[in-house]
Parts: C-alpha cells; structure tokens; sequence
C-alpha cells in the first residue's frame, strides 16, 4: 500500500478519537496545523527508535582532517547529512565490534569517532517520502504522531497516555516483524576453545 501524508495524518486523528478527517496535508484547519507541526519530529523519533529494515544505509565515511578532541579515538569522520541515528561502524570481520562516539568537534559539526580507517557506518537513513514508508512503521508513526499531538487537538491527557502506550506496544510488534526478515550468519565464539 502507498501511504501519504494526508493518510497518516487520518490515521492520526482516528486515533484520537477525531471523526472528522482531512482532504490533504496543506489544509489550514487547527488539526492539520498541529498535525503538520508534530510531523518532522514524530517521524525522526520514530526512525530513531528502531532499526528499520526499511531506512537501513551504509555510507564509507569521509576524514574532516581533525584529531578527535577525545583521546580515546584517532579518527574524526563527518556525521552523514541524512543519518538519523548512527547504528554502528561495520566491523572488518564477524567478531569485532567496533567502538565508535558521536560528537561535536572544535568547529560545532557533528562528527562521528572511531579507531579504524577507512570506517563504514551503518546507519538510519532520514527517509521523507512516505511511499517508501512499510505498513508497521507507518502504524508506529501514527500512533507517535498522536501521542505527540493529543493536547493540542482533543486536549485529553487520558487519551495521549493511551497513544503512547500503543505505540510502544505497535513498535515491540513491529521489531518482531523487522527482525524476522533477513538473514546474517553469526558465528558463535566459544570461550572454552580459547582458554585451551
């Protein structure tokens, strides 16, 4: 199903218990306004609070040239324009795990710190369009999305606690389904075979 805009917001209103629906997402009514208003940063959290298979991206990252103001890392890297949430820098082989910061460097940009070079990200990519958006998302972002905007239009504090606690219940089912799509060997160490 493509979803839009004016559909989530729908969704949105329904949620609240709101009968009356919109035609499209330029309206001017208070509803629309306040939906608009909630939108960039429901739709950022929502991203960030998971993993979605969906908005998932990896990018080589680019050296700005600086030394990284914590002692612990040796390279500074550019934090991408269009990362939400920097989920890890993808390790050379299966069992390292590499240790990374975000942070803000000497000049106020956002960079991202690690001991390895060249360094890959994976990462949440910033996805806008909703015709990309999958059907579990957009139900978690509607739900968020009401959460977000319940005192503004129905001015019910009952009834945003309600939207968050689905939405929390909508996300825990949504990552069941997430991580059940795909596959990635991992293979198992096994601590006694080192200690031998």
């Amino acid at each position: 199903m493509n979803y839009t805009k004016a559909k989530i917001f729908n969704i949105a209103l329904k949620n609240l218990r709101v009968s009356v629906g919109i035609q499209n997402a330029a309206q001017t009514d208070k509803n629309t306004v306040v939906l608009n208003e909630f939108y960039e940063s429901a739709l950022e959290q929502v991203l960030k609070d998971y993993d979605w298979n969906f908005a998932n991206s990896y990018r080589e990252l680019a050296l700005t040239g600086n030394i990284p103001k914590n002692p612990k890392f040796l390279y500074e890297y550019d934090y991408p324009n269009d990362c939400v949430f920097a989920r890890e820098i993808v390790p050379y082989t299966d069992s390292d795990v590499v240790e990374f910061e975000v942070a803000t460097n000497q000049s106020g940009q956002k960079v991202i710190n690690t001991n390895i070079a060249p360094a890959t990200l994976r990462y949440t990519k910033l996805i806008d369009n909703e015709i990309f958006f999958s059907s579990d998302f957009v139900m978690a972002l509607c739900w968020y999305l009401s959460f977000l905007s319940a005192p503004a239009i129905t001015g019910n504090r009952s009834i945003q606690s309600d939207c968050l606690n689905v939405y929390t219940n909508m996300l825990a089912k949504a990552k069941v389904l997430n991580a059940s799509e795909g596959y990635i060997k991992t293979q198992d160490k096994c601590n006694w075979i080192d200690e031998r």
